[in-house]
Order: C-alpha cells, then sequence, then structure tokens
C-alpha cells in the first residue's frame, strides 16, 4: 500500500512482465496504486476495517447496517429505505423498550408503539374473527342495544370511531342486548373500559354467570346461578382491555349481556365483542389511532430524526418520534403490521390486527 491509500500491486507481479503497459496498470493497477483490481480490494480491506472495528450498530451505514440488521431481525431494506428507517425498524424489534421477557402482552405492545409512534396498541387475549354482538361500538341509533337509566352514547365515552357508552355514576343505568341461539361451548367477552362497571350475563332459563369462578372448566363445578350476580370491571381512568370468560354447557335460547353502572363512578366503554372462543390460544392487537381527514394519505414509517445524544438511554421513550399513521386508508396498509407480528409473535399462537379510530365529532 502507498502513501495514496491505494494498492501498488505491480510490485506483486512475476519478472518479465511490462508493469507500463496501460492494460496492466488499468485491470490491475498503477504505481499510485489505482487499478480495477487494486480500487476493489482497496474498498474490501477499508470495508473489513469499518465492519469490524466499527462499535454500535448506530454508528455502522449502508451495506454494513444491511448486514447487520439481516443477521439478528431478518428485516430487509425497503425500497428507498434511509439507513435511519432502516436502524429503526431493527431497534423496534431487539430493544423493545427494555422488557426482559418477549412475547407476551405488555412486550407485544411496545414493539409496535415503538415502531409506530403516535398510536396505543392493545392486546386482548382469546379473541377471535368474528364477533356476535351486533353494534359493538355504539355507533348505530339502533334497537341492538337497550338503553335505560339515564345510559348514553356520547363522544367523550368513544375508544373507537365517534361514539362509546356512557354512565355518569348514577344508580341504576344499563345498555342490554340479546343474541338468540347461542350454540354451546366457550366465549370471550371483550370491551374496552375507562372507569368502572358491572356486567350482567342471564341465560335464557334465567341464570347468572359467575365470571369471578375460577374453577368453571370442572364438571362438578356450575358457575350459572339462580341468584343475580354482577361481574364487576375496574379500569380506573385508564383505557384498557376487559374481558371474560363465559362458558355454556348447552344451546341457550337467548343469552342476555347487560352492562349497568358503578354508583358513584363514571364508565367510559366501547368496541365490545363476544366471540366463540378458539380452541388453541389467540389473541388480538387492536391498534388505536387519531383519524385524518386527507384521504390519499395513508399508513408508513417517517423518516424521523437521529437521537438527540448519541448512545443515549432514553429508557421507555419510543424511537420512532417522527413516525405515524394517516389517513382513513391507513388500516388497509395492514401488511406491514402484520409483517411485525410475524417476527414478534410466539410460535403456534394464532394472532389476529384489529383497527379502530378515534374520530373528531361535532359534539366535543
Amino acid at each position: 500500500m502507498n502513501g495514496s491509500g491505494g494498492l501498488n500491486l505491480l510490485d506483486f507481479l512475476a519478472a518479465g512482465i511490462n508493469k507500463n503497459d496501460p492494460v496492466i496498470q488499468a485491470v490491475l493497477s498503477d504505481y499510485e496504486g489505482h487499478g480495477a483490481t487494486a480500487n476493489e480490494l482497496a474498498e474490501l480491506i477499508a470495508f473489513i476495517d469499518y465492519y469490524t472495528r466499527t462499535d454500535g450498530v448506530k454508528r455502522h451505514e449502508g451495506e454494513s447496517l444491511e448486514m447487520i440488521v439481516k443477521q439478528f431481525t431478518k428485516l430487509r431494506r425497503q425500497l428507498e429505505e434511509t439507513d435511519a428507517v432502516l436502524l429503526r425498524r431493527m431497534r423496534s424489534l431487539t430493544e423493545r423498550q427494555g422488557d426482559e421477557i418477549w412475547g407476551n402482552g405488555p412486550n407485544l405492545e411496545h414493539v409496535f408503539e415503538t415502531y409506530f409512534c403516535g398510536i396505543n396498541a392493545y392486546v386482548c387475549e382469546s379473541t377471535n374473527e368474528e364477533s356476535l354482538l351486533q353494534n359493538g361500538g355504539f355507533e348505530e341509533d339502533t334497537d341492538d342495544w337497550t338503553l335505560a337509566g339515564g345510559a348514553a352514547y356520547t363522544a367523550d365515552a368513544r375508544f373507537s370511531e365517534k361514539r362509546g357508552l356512557y354512565f355518569n355514576g348514577a344508580d341504576g343505568q344499563s345498555c342490554l342486548q340479546a343474541l338468540i341461539d347461542i350454540s354451546a361451548g366457550a366465549y370471550t367477552l371483550h370491551f374496552f373500559l375507562k372507569g368502572k362497571c358491572g356486567v350482567i350475563i342471564q341465560d335464557a332459563g334465567g341464570k347468572y354467570f359467575n365470571a369471578a369462578e375460577k374453577t368453571l372448566w370442572h364438571e362438578e363445578i356450575n358457575p350459572w346461578q339462580a341468584e343475580p350476580v354482577t361481574n364487576w370491571f375496574d379500569n380506573n381512568d385508564e383505557w384498557r382491555d376487559a374481558f371474560c370468560f363465559v362458558l355454556l354447557r348447552a344451546e341457550t335460547a337467548k343469552l342476555k349481556i347487560k352492562f349497568v353502572s358503578a354508583a358513584g363512578r363514571d364508565a367510559f366503554i366501547d368496541y365490545a365483542r363476544f366471540f366463540l372462543k378458539p380452541p388453541n390460544p389467540s389473541y388480538t392487537i387492536v391498534i388505536q389511532y387519531e383519524g385524518y381527514a386527507v384521504e390519499d394519505k395513508t399508513l408508513r414509517l417517517a423518516a424521523g430524526e437521529a437521537d438527540p445524544i448519541e448512545d443515549a438511554g432514553y429508557g421507555k421513550e419510543s424511537y420512532f418520534d417522527h413516525s405515524y399513521i394517516v389517513g382513513r386508508k391507513g388500516a388497509l396498509q395492514s401488511a406491514v403490521y402484520k409483517s411485525v407480528l410475524d417476527m414478534v409473535r410466539p410460535r403456534g399462537i394464532q394472532a389476529f390486527v384489529e383497527f379502530v379510530e378515534r374520530t373528531e365529532t361535532e359534539e366535543q
């Protein structure tokens, strides 16, 4: 190697070969170390030195970064994807906000919230693809639900779309729906709740389901009771998923599901679903985001900016400060979500992705 940084390969030629031949110097190298072969070898040596001596993945660029990302996460650079975005995608799958346990509910929420900043992710267990409840979002003024005692659909209670079910803390408020011809089996009732409410589940024979009965899978235990039972749920002041299992030992002509108020406590309820529980483990990741009016924009991962301080520990803050979902068509672009989900979900567990949009209304 000469002083200019090139590789002078002429000294390695056998005696008798004309080192001044223009073809030799073009293909191999000249006295300054420049030529087709010398240039390629110089780049290879520089890459090996850079790849092996550069500490920290955040300092790698280009092909070196691609090699690291592919090795540890199997991700490939997307069309016109910058180094910054590729690195951010890798870190969402490897750092996971410092979680020590991977594959559980909180970890999956962190993966998606880190990958797509500006959303809330919720993991709902024991779900299925089709809900048996009608108007589970409380959006339509139909006869699907029967309101009583001052219960109302309001914008303040919305978890998704424009409205949700609201109890203002007065005693005796309720919202009831009857499901017809429900087959025997295990079911899961899911809904999103902020505050406190009760759920009364009654079969066609007038018996009430006690969801607190932990041994309901034992044949000698009957969770259905003659006396009224209210199953209470309390999520305080934060939107979270609430659920309970419902075991039907025989087909029933009518199953009544009734939300009731807790005296002195507000309840905001939305996105209620009632699933036939699959025989194998399953869960749904519910993606909540704020809608935008611009129709032509869709789901995308924005480039964002570099961390303010190199290698600083930002704890549970998202590394994707400028990544977001925009547009009403965003939910249609679900392939990227499912791709991430396939990489992080435990093997053998069926998973679903659902998108909900919080829409501004004139009622606010």
